[in-house]
């Protein structure tokens, strides 16, 4: 049957009552306006005004007239609610209006006169019009698209047609509409790419799934290694090119509706489809992952570093200085007693000023000069940032230390980050843009100098200072 894909409450509801209506609705489409109302007194007979007047809202209603079935198969409620407008007391007497069926064919011309109605095949090119607009530009199911259409008809005083009428349209109109975007979406599309496209639907050699099912799968494995994989996924996914393919003629919700559909089914299902579909389809997908594959990648990133490696070091750095603080307040006590006691000795004696002798030996008799230096040496070993000239301790060595020592976990995929992801950035973020793009030559040399880094020396700073200008790899010329 053409209304097969309609549901039962659809196929039901279309040219009929199936429930009440509401108050709105009753106020809405049955209450008699002036011209309706001089109408109406030009019949003689009580059931002929009801009747007409039933007619008259019915069809504003439900865009058709009841003359063929039942013309007054209507709820009570509208009954009532018309009869209490023409001020009869008796609203039975309806029963007799479809007595004469020429009475009935006659209200229904003059209604559509005053109305303005139009036969459906003198709209049917708007309709059409209408409904492939809709196949288009939206995501409206055939469901949905018969129902725009029947309100369409309706708003625009058009007589209903059949039920299959109706409903074959839109098929009719939805098919060919959607076969063109279809053959838009695949035109620009290389005949290599459409080619390695259906390639992906198959099962590589050693493999347990198809490329476009690794493809559709995000890693989540947190790790190095998992980093790797999601990288290597979005670099396969990039490398098909289909980004660059022209689709602009295309509404952006059809590209969605292809691409989630080839988001989920299986590919033999994809295999199965027609015509210029199976690639558009495929290749609305692969565009549709090259974000998402990039978007996954960069989470992964997220979460490994936040959880594997910066929680990570940060508790290292924090045992380390829980297991520090004992030889560092040992120091700190010796130095603070012999800065007290040269802070005390008076800076005169007599007529002349205290000597660096006279203070030193003060300070041993608290300190001695070996535990003083000892203790220097602890303070500068522990908190080596002190040791430079003007630099300020950020409290984050110890952690900074500790995810340094995490590069292995990190160095394998450090160029497929670099070079895979397609950065953007601010005007601020762009010094860090380029120091990660730079990150894989400087990685290629051998003895990377010391010159090579001070092209990002902005981006250094803190602990890192050290930690980058101390390591021993950096060759100093």
């Amino acid at each position: 049957m053409a209304y097969e894909y309609l549901s039962s409450g659809q196929a039901a509801r279309y040219g009929a009552f199936v429930v009440d209506p509401t108050p709105a609705e009753l106020e809405k489409f049955f209450f008699l306006d002036g011209p309706a109302l001089e109408a109406v007194r030009s019949k003689r007979r009580r059931h002929n005004r009801l009747g007409w007047s039933i007619q008259w809202g019915t069809v504003r209603m439900l865009g058709t007239f009841l003359t063929e079935s039942d013309p007054v198969g209507v709820p009570q409620v509208v009954i009532d609610y018309v009869a209490e407008q023409l001020g009869i007391d008796d609203p039975s007497c309806v029963k007799l209006y479809p007595e004469r069926l020429q009475t009935q064919y006659e209200h229904a011309w003059e209604i559509r006169d005053l109305l303005g109605y139009r036969d459906f095949d003198d709209a049917e090119a708007e309709v059409t019009a209408f409904i492939a607009s809709r196949v288009a530009k939206t995501r409206d199911s055939r469901r949905d698209l018969f129902d725009r259409a029947v309100l369409w008809l309706i708003e625009n005083r058009v007589l209903l047609p059949g039920l299959s009428t109706m409903s074959r349209l839109v098929t009719e109109v939805r098919r060919p509409v959607l076969e063109a975007i279809n053959e838009q979406v695949v035109a620009g599309a290389p005949v290599h790419m459409r080619r390695e496209l259906i390639g992906t639907l198959e099962v590589p050699d050693g493999k347990k799934v198809s490329m476009l099912e690794w493809m559709r799968t995000p890693v989540t494995k947190l790790s190095g290694t998992g980093m790797l994989d999601a990288l290597d996924r979005s670099s396969y996914v990039l490398g098909l090119g289909t980004g660059a393919v022209d689709v602009s003629g295309v509404a952006p919700v059809k590209l969605a509706e292809l691409a989630a559909y080839g988001m989920t089914a299986k590919a033999p299902k994809i295999r199965q489809l027609k015509g210029a579909r199976r690639v558009a389809t495929l290749l609305s997908t692969v565009r549709e992952l090259e974000g998402s594959s990039v978007d996954d990648a960069l989470l992964l990133f997220d979460l490994l570093m936040a959880t594997r490696l910066l929680a990570w070091a940060a508790r290292a750095g924090n045992r380390e200085k829980l297991k520090n603080l004992p030889k560092l307040r040992v120091a700190a006590v010796r130095m603070a007693a012999a800065w007290k006691v040269a802070l005390g000795t008076p800076q005169e004696a007599g007529d002349k000023a205290a000597t660096m002798p006279e203070v030193m030996s003060a300070v041993e008799q608290v300190v001695s000069r070996d535990k003083l230096a000892a203790a220097v040496e602890t303070v500068f070993a522990l908190l080596p940032a002190v040791a430079e000239a003007g630099a300020e301790d950020d409290n984050d060595l110890e952690r900074r230390a500790e995810l340094a020592g995490r590069y292995a976990t990190v160095r394998p995929f450090i160029e497929l980050l670099a070079s895979v992801v397609p950065w953007g950035c601010t005007a601020a973020g762009t010094p860090v843009v380029a120091a990660l793009r730079a990150l894989p030559a400087l990685m290629a040399r051998k003895k990377p100098g010391a010159e090579h880094v001070r092209e990002f020396d902005e981006l250094i700073t803190g602990s890192w200072r050290r930690l980058v200008f101390a390591n021993p790899r950096l060759e100093r010329r």
